[in-house]
């Protein structure tokens, strides 16, 4: 009698490389989770360049990618870039992309914010950067199988990332979209770091005997309990 055979779906993690985090301010090294989204708007700006027929017939992606960031910023090349220019090139291949509103928008607000600026490298550019990457992580973690979660606990959503955010700085009033204006990068990047590990931790991919200890940014203006934003 032959024996029947089912498939199961298989829940191992996925495979992830070990996170390199850059560095916080507008000069900080770039981390692959920011460039990977560059590379990415600048293959659709090519494409939708080629559509267009202004891109010369056997022309490479990589260099066309290159002469667009060196037009954008001046620099060789999106490794080259820090990361007050990550707004900038991902606006000029948005807009490359047919995309203008998204480009309008997103250079609408530049340079040092005036909300309570921590320092003079607290800008627009560097939190926002981070604030996208949240986002990101978070959209990520929503499309992992909720049958593969460690511990039984669900997806990581918005408001715990909210909740935390506004434990360790002491701004009962923040929301994600105010994130950007009202923290400053260094405590944005810990916001990172803690929602990514926490991520990792449920979706099976942390490392328990290499964890470092946790690391948190001083604490942060706490503002007033009244404040609109």
């Amino acid at each position: 009698m032959a024996t029947k055979t089912t498939q199961k779906r298989s829940c191992k993690p996925r495979a992830k490389a070990v996170q390199k985090h850059g560095t916080p301010g507008p000069n900080g090294r770039l981390t692959r989770e920011e460039t990977t989204p560059l590379v990415l708007q600048a293959q659709e700006a090519f494409n939708y360049q080629i559509a267009l027929g202004r891109v010369e017939t056997g022309s490479r992606f990589d260099d066309w990618r290159r002469d667009q960031v060196m037009d954008a910023v001046g620099k060789p090349g999106i490794s080259k870039i820090a990361r007050n220019d990550w707004r900038t090139v991902m606006a000029h291949f948005l807009t490359l992309s047919g995309r203008e509103d998204e480009a309008f928008a997103l250079l609408q607000q530049t340079g040092v914010k005036s909300y309570r600026p921590a320092s003079e490298f607290d800008t627009w550019e560097s939190s926002e950067t981070y604030v996208a990457l949240i986002r990101d992580a978070l959209a990520k973690h929503a499309t992992f199988p909720a049958e593969c979660l460690i511990g039984g606990k669900g997806h990581i959503h918005c408001g715990w990332l909210i909740a935390a955010a506004r434990q360790r700085t002491r701004k009962p009033t923040l929301t994600m979209e105010t994130l950007a204006e009202r923290l400053d990068p260094e405590t944005l990047w810990g916001l990172l770091s803690h929602l990514v590990s926490h991520i990792n931790l449920r979706e099976g991919r942390a490392d328990l005997d290499r964890r470092k200890p946790r690391r948190y940014p001083k604490p942060a203006d706490p503002g007033q309990i009244d404040d609109p934003f």
